[in-house]
């Protein structure tokens, strides 16, 4: 399962997002959602902002003045199925985010509703911070609207859907899961046979990427 579009350069949902309330018609297409499932979250701005309040990220200046523990940036997957299929020939059309993108109403060909899964990276910013230039994503976006996450499930399949029927805490702390036993000590796993042999010709010269249009994004100040 794929959440967010690795081409994308455009934004095309208003900004900042209207009141949930009044969401309808454009809004609430498949389209405007995968835009609004993407956040870039200002850390230690004042007032404090909400997950996946900005959908687009911002510039070094803007990051460098207001972000002063740094910058997360979030990717909300789909959680509507068809109730059928595991995958799809693009890997996103078995799914469909609901209406609120986190809650809300499920389109009706895509009705089963599955547990709602969000990516969260924190990047320490404030090491560059003065220093001139711009954040880029590895692919050469400029404007990190093409941010996206795969999920690939490495799950026990009766695991998982144990976890999905008795991790109910309303907090979505692990720890308040009784069936997981935390560990403190990292986890360490032998390099698979299939990547012994891998052939790597060294570091790439440049960004993936970099020869798409750079587009500009407005809405921040």
């Amino acid at each position: 399962m794929i959440s967010g579009n690795n081409r994308r350069r455009n934004l095309t949902i208003p900004i900042p997002d209207p009141p949930k309330s009044f969401w309808s018609g454009p809004d609430i297409s498949q389209d405007a959602l995968q835009q609004k499932a993407l956040g870039f979250n200002c850390l230690g701005s004042m007032p404090t902002e909400g997950s996946l309040d900005r959908h687009f990220l911002p510039s070094k200046d803007f990051i460098d003045r207001t972000c002063s523990v740094g910058l997360r940036l979030e990717v909300m997957f789909p959680s509507c199925w068809d109730g059928v299929h595991n995958d799809s020939s693009d890997h996103q059309s078995h799914v469909a985010f609901p209406s609120l993108v986190q809650d809300g109403f499920c389109p009706s060909d895509l009705p089963s509703r599955v547990p709602t899964l969000l990516y969260e990276v924190s990047w320490e910013t404030t090491a560059f911070k003065n220093l001139s230039g711009h954040f880029v994503l590895a692919n050469g976006d400029y404007t990190g609207l093409s941010y996206h996450g795969d999920f690939i499930s490495g799950w026990n399949p009766s695991v998982l859907q144990s976890a999905g029927e008795q991790c109910t805490d309303p907090s979505g702390q692990v720890a308040a899961c009784k069936m997981f036993t935390l560990a403190d000590e990292p986890c360490e796993f032998a390099l698979p046979p299939e990547l012994q042999n891998e052939n790597y010709n060294g570091p790439r010269v440049g960004l993936p990427g970099m020869g798409l249009p750079r587009r500009h994004v407005d809405g921040y100040h």
